[in-house]
């Protein structure tokens, strides 16, 4: 054969090979993948073999050049941590990783990917701080990273955010003072709630000086009809008087402040929400703010369960599945008030374990009390119990 065929053939198998080869965007949602735990297998049609990423589980890619568009991958279940390469992903407009059991840090690559207008990562167990250069997403609208463990300062550059219109940044452990510029100065309480620690104009709370006194001291009214303030007399009396009236302050703040620092000390993991629904007086009380939906549809939903819910009994109550309008998924466990007289340390205990939160544990989200029962409302697992697990009464398959 003459070379100049041989040539021709070669160009043709490289032709077809570059046009069956997966896509750069794809390659990089597998290196994605690789540092998740896809605990439900619910990427499985995340492979290499494909041309391109647009048909796979979560993603939608812009039309014409099959860029990765939108990641939605919410109630998926999935742990490990957010690789830096996400920060590849150019052109990506939405990243939607919220109710998973995601860990580690938010990868400062992230800050790359200059097109992003919404993040939702709540309800996950990411750690560190937000990255500082997050300002460089000036497109962004939408900033949710409620309900992790978040900690440290709350970035300036966050202020940089012209176009951003929602920020959830509660139920985690920020603390200094809340910048209050631009962006930030527009949220006020409600983005930050459950951030025992923060400061600031948003939330009408002074920040301290490291002596323990506000920032900002109020101004004394002045008195026109004072003595003259030349009088030694008058500015003994004065200096005196002064000096009792700061030993009474410095006494009372003393106290005040060692009652407070015991007091968070024992609240510090506790943020705990009473809501009183007004047409059946059914209580709800939720833990971390991890229920994001008005009281009146989750009491509606816990209202309806009947046995065609059933997922487990025992001698504690019986397990239920609730399924929210959005898709979200509940464990509910009724049990049933036949001890009266101990609700109120019953009620304790459940904020006790409602403050626990824990890679390794089934979070308490919250509970509702009905006149005759009251539902314990726990993260859905879909593996089984615990039970099956100890004592190996799963039945498989042969």
């Amino acid at each position: 054969m003459s070379t100049p065929t041989n040539l021709f053939w070669i160009c043709v198998f490289s032709a077809l090979l570059q046009s069956l080869a997966l896509t750069q965007d794809g390659l990089t949602l597998l290196e994605l993948k690789h540092s998740l735990n896809d605990t439900k297998n619910g990427l499985s049609d995340w492979v290499i073999s494909d041309e391109n990423p647009c048909q796979w589980t979560g993603i939608t890619c812009h039309q014409g050049d099959q860029r990765v568009q939108e990641i939605n991958l919410p109630y998926m279940e999935l742990g490990g941590g957010i690789s830096p390469s996400i920060g590849k992903l150019s052109r990506l407009q939405r990243l939607a990783l919220h109710q998973n059991r995601l860990h580690g840090l938010i990868p400062n690559d992230i800050s790359k990917c200059v097109e992003l207008r919404a993040v939702y990562l709540r309800a996950n167990y990411l750690q560190g701080g937000i990255p500082s250069n997050i300002g460089n997403l000036t497109l962004l609208n939408i900033l949710d990273l409620s309900s992790n463990t978040l900690t440290g300062a709350i970035p300036a550059s966050l202020g940089h955010l012209i176009h951003l219109k929602y920020l959830n940044l509660s139920t985690n452990f920020f603390s200094g003072e809340i910048p209050n510029f631009g962006a930030l100065s527009r949220f006020k309480n409600d983005s930050y709630i459950g951030n025992l620690d923060l400061c600031g104009q948003q939330i009408h709370k002074p920040c301290k000086t490291s002596l323990g006194f506000p920032a900002v001291l109020p101004h004394a009214e002045s008195d026109e009809a004072a003595v003259p303030k030349h009088s030694p007399r008058y500015l003994k009396g004065g200096l005196i008087g002064g000096a009792l009236v700061l030993a009474v302050v410095l006494i009372v703040f003393l106290f005040v402040y060692t009652f407070s620092k015991k007091e968070r000390a024992a609240k510090k993991y506790v943020v705990v929400k009473k809501q009183v629904h007004q047409e059946t007086s059914t209580q709800l009380i939720t833990f971390h703010g991890d229920l994001p939906y008005p009281s009146s549809e989750i009491i509606e939903k816990l209202e309806s369960l009947d046995d065609e819910h059933v997922v487990g009994a025992g001698g504690f109550g019986t397990v239920y599945r609730m399924v929210m309008n959005d898709c979200g998924t509940f464990a509910v466990k009724r049990i049933d008030r036949s001890r009266e007289s101990q609700d109120q340390a019953f009620e304790q205990e459940l904020e006790v374990l409602g403050s626990v939160k824990h890679i390794n544990l089934v979070n308490l989200r919250g509970y509702c009390r009905f006149p005759d029962s009251k539902l314990l409302i726990y993260d859905y697992v879909a593996n089984g119990s615990l039970e099956n697990f100890l004592h190996g009464r799963v039945q498989l398959s042969l």
